[in-house]
């Protein structure tokens, strides 16, 4: 019988939907499949808003999916769960800590990193870091190998995507939901949320004289900046306009749902931030990431260790024409010739990216690693507590 715990995650929003879309899904999945009590405290409302539509931004607390809502502030005044869980690295304060080393039963706190591919996460999956008080922190990896915590994956995932993709209709109702018209049956269609980005131009224009009508759906942020300069206007949200066979879709915010469902229904997903990243493979599709850039270039080694594993089994061509358009797009190079390349290669890359996602389903998902290995501290210290 699964033991029900008391749960504290804890967000601190700074790449907008990247830290509370992961936080959200974690908090959702704990209490729909695992039968957990969670309490998310949160400091931005208005980012949360962005991806769950029936959040109110005032409240002093409520319940949205059976999970409790509260503001950062009220960690003044409360006492730790069962289980504390800081998600990327957001330093709690003082005070919470101090009834952290009180508590007559410490909780387990864990420290919920980025997700990356480097080699290194193995060796620092789940260690232990002493606090002040004698305290245990473990600092816990989502990753793509065994010697991780995997990745956030709900047990219906993959089936209802199967069912979305199997509907010949599927981009038509993704953008009937939105109330916004579809694109034609035969158009290539590309979900842009990505960071904003210079020399965009080379690329537009290469899908303006594309032969195929292209569809390209911006999701809400900088980028849209970027491509309303080359288009010489402003697209509001729920607008469209063409340039040639360029038409260009400017996305509402959607919830976390809709959002996959446009993942589902797009042909490339150019994806930034965690969230996107990981729900983009699981979509199947051809992908870009373009990943947050980081003073020291430590972007540079996250993208190339994840680019490793996920073309080692490509080939020669394969690996060439992924690399190329990733690499253009991440350090601001013209785009237009990787494009070309990458769009002659996407039934190959297509096949790919399934078999990846394949590959994936295969580990344990990343909610369902941190229930067991939370129910492992837990009896090894009440093995520890009896002994005594």
């Amino acid at each position: 019988m699964k033991v029900q715990y008391r749960w504290d995650l804890f967000c601190h929003v700074v790449d907008n939907l990247g830290d509370i879309g992961v936080t959200w899904r974690l908090a959702r999945q704990l209490v729909a499949e695992h039968q957990q009590q969670v309490r998310l405290f949160l400091d931005d409302f208005k980012s949360f808003s962005h991806i769950c539509p029936q959040v109110q931004l005032r409240a002093a607390e409520q319940t949205i999916a059976g999970v409790q809502i509260v503001p950062w502030a009220r960690q003044l005044q409360s006492t730790p769960a069962d289980v504390v869980i800081e998600m990327f690295g957001c330093r709690l304060s003082d005070a919470f800590i101090a009834q952290i080393g009180k508590a007559l039963r410490r909780p387990v706190w864990l420290n919920l990193e980025h997700l990356s591919a480097e080699a290194l996460v193995d060796l620092h999956h789940l260690k232990p870091s002493p606090q002040i008080g004698g305290v245990q922190k473990y600092f816990y990896y989502p990753g793509f190998t065994d010697k991780t915590g995997g990745l956030l994956r709900e047990a219906n995932l993959i089936a209802q995507r199967d069912n979305w993709q199997m509907q010949p209709t599927a981009k038509r109702i993704a953008m009937r939901t939105l109330g916004l018209p579809p694109p034609p049956d035969h158009a290539l269609t590309l979900l842009l949320f990505s960071y904003t980005r210079q020399r965009l131009e080379g690329w537009l224009h290469a899908m303006a004289s594309s032969e195929r009508p292209v569809a390209l759906w911006v999701c809400p942020g900088p980028v849209m900046s970027a491509i309303n300069s080359w288009l010489d206007m402003e697209l509001q949200t729920g607008q469209i306009t063409s340039r040639g066979s360029l038409s260009v879709y400017a996305l509402p915010y959607v919830a976390q749902e809709r959002f996959d469902e446009l993942l589902w229904a797009a042909d490339v997903c150019i994806v930034r931030g965690e969230d996107s990243f990981v729900r983009a493979q699981w979509a199947a599709k051809p992908l870009v990431w373009h990943i947050y850039p980081q003073e020291d270039s430590a972007h540079d080694r996250k993208l190339d260790a994840f680019l490793d594993r996920y073309l080692a089994d490509a080939d020669t061509e394969l690996r060439d024409t992924v690399i190329h358009f990733w690499t253009a797009w991440n350090r601001g190079l013209d785009l237009a010739p990787a494009w070309l390349e990458y769009v002659d290669s996407l039934q190959a890359l297509q096949r790919h990216a399934l078999k990846w996602s394949r590959a994936l389903q295969t580990q344990t998902d990343l909610t369902s690693q941190i229930v067991r290995d939370v129910t492992r501290l837990q009896d090894s210290r009440s093995a520890v507590a009896a002994a005594r």
